[in-house]
């Protein structure tokens, strides 16, 4: 369960940026807030949208996200000489020479110091770091409403060396030997967790499994297919779902990707062929079943159907798994491809008892339709806001303090009210150049 995400010098983000998903005061739709038994923890929401123009920055948010999970991830697999993927924000020469900082409040499950049961507890873990290097690694938990600092390491320039600020008794193993293991480049986090550290091990999997971050454009349904193809249940869930979303399929059939040779030059390499095969001997191929009209069953490829229907087929399986799983998943611009009913019905699906385990949903998007009444809080929406320096600014809609029951969200927004919106001047074609392409 995610709490808070903060980033500081990525991409266009230049100073702080906060990303809360802790409730306010109101208790409006009890539905889309939850407890998490956790000590220190407020409630917590279902889900969060965040609105702003092409270029504000919105995804950069999400991006942020998913460059931290994924320095996490493969840290301890980091070839030497490899730059770690961080961005800073190049249009301010001081920034651009800073480090980048990552931190994020999470609930992870952590067996109890006396009786060795699982119990949701709050975690505090960032890092800074440039290209080259991790200046600044931190994590601290709180289980019993005091904080315990297990570890937090600073590079010191003069000796090259990192300085411990504090080391804990409640971390267990064999610390020596985890921060020798681990190079400047990487993280303690995941050299400990590579090095069978039990204790750090659920922190890594909070990064590697529960957070799902979505940010590219491209269909990629080979995650969604593999799913079906190993789970029955869910396959047919995922049919049921797409039947109530208006598209009429009966059947997903799920086939390996069969390579055939005959075409291919009788001078085409062996070595090429057995590479060839190799890369596609994991590739599967779905085939939606539709019946005519006169009752006979037709295959279509899924890469022949709508890029709609391929989209809402990748993110409901995405979504299924969030919701049995209780996982956070993080979308980017889910209006793509998708009619404004169906990006409202997904998000009403994590706001609703359905999500028994408390999943949750993060998105961007473009989609106004979704600031309508009894769907959304007015804590869980967000707007971006490009600066006079280019940098990104993230503020909730409480900073306006709107009236519930008494203000129309998405006309307020669509006026410009709340800002995160694009201010577009009439353009006009130079007279010269429109006589020149009619000579």
């Amino acid at each position: 369960m995610l709490i808070q995400f903060s980033v500081e010098n990525f991409r266009s983000i230049k100073g702080e940026q906060t990303l809360s998903i802790v409730k306010d005061s109101s208790n409006e739709m009890s539905e889309n807030y939850f407890e998490t038994e956790a000590p220190l923890v407020p409630m917590l929401l279902r889900s969060s949208v965040i609105y702003g123009a092409n270029a504000s920055g919105k995804s950069n948010v999400l991006k942020a996200l998913k460059c931290m999970a994924s320095i996490v991830e493969n840290s301890a697999h980091k070839k030497i000489n490899k730059n770690l993927p961080v961005e800073p924000f190049l249009l301010d020469s001081v920034f651009s020479e800073q480090p980048t900082t990552f931190s994020v409040s999470f609930v992870v499950n952590l067996p109890d110091e006396e009786t060795g049961e699982l119990r949701p507890v709050r975690a505090d873990y960032g890092f800074s770091a440039n290209k080259k290097q991790i200046i600044e690694e931190w994590l601290s938990i709180y289980p019993k409403k005091r904080e315990q600092a297990w570890f937090h390491r600073v590079f010191d320039e003069d000796t090259e060396e990192y300085v411990w600020l504090k080391e804990s008794n409640f971390l267990k193993g064999e610390k020596n030997t985890w921060k020798k293991s681990t190079r400047i480049d990487q993280l303690f986090l995941s050299i400990a967790v590579q090095l069978n550290s039990e204790q750090l091990k659920p922190i890594y999997e909070w990064f590697s499994e529960s957070l799902k971050v979505i940010t590219s454009d491209r269909l990629n349904n080979q995650p969604a297919i593999s799913f079906c193809k190993e789970n029955e249940i869910l396959k047919n869930l995922v049919i049921d779902f797409l039947k109530h979303a208006d598209i009429d399929v009966d059947d997903i059939v799920i086939k390996k990707h069969n390579i055939s040779f005959e075409n291919f030059p009788d001078e085409f390499p062996d070595e090429l062929k057995e590479k060839i095969k190799e890369d596609f001997e994991d590739h599967l191929m779905a085939y939606f079943i539709h019946t005519d009209e006169n009752g006979k069953s037709i295959r279509i490829e899924l890469d022949d159907e709508s890029d709609g229907t391929q989209k809402l087929f990748e993110f409901s399986v995405l979504i299924f798994i969030a919701l049995l799983k209780g996982y956070i998943l993080v979308i980017d611009e889910l209006n793509k491809s998708l009619h404004p009913d169906l990006v409202r019905y997904l998000i009403s699906i994590f706001n609703s008892s359905e999500n028994k385990k408390n999943a949750q949903l993060i998105i961007t998007t473009h989609e106004t339709s979704a600031l309508r009444k009894d769907l959304l809080r007015r804590d869980q929406i967000w707007f971006c806001e490009k600066n006079k320096d280019k940098s990104t600014t993230l503020y909730p809609l409480t900073d306006f303090s709107p009236h519930k029951n008494r203000e129309d969200i998405e006309e307020s927004y669509l006026s410009g009210r709340y800002g995160g919106k694009p201010i577009i001047n009439k353009f006009k074609f130079p007279e010269d150049l429109v006589i020149e392409f009619e000579e």
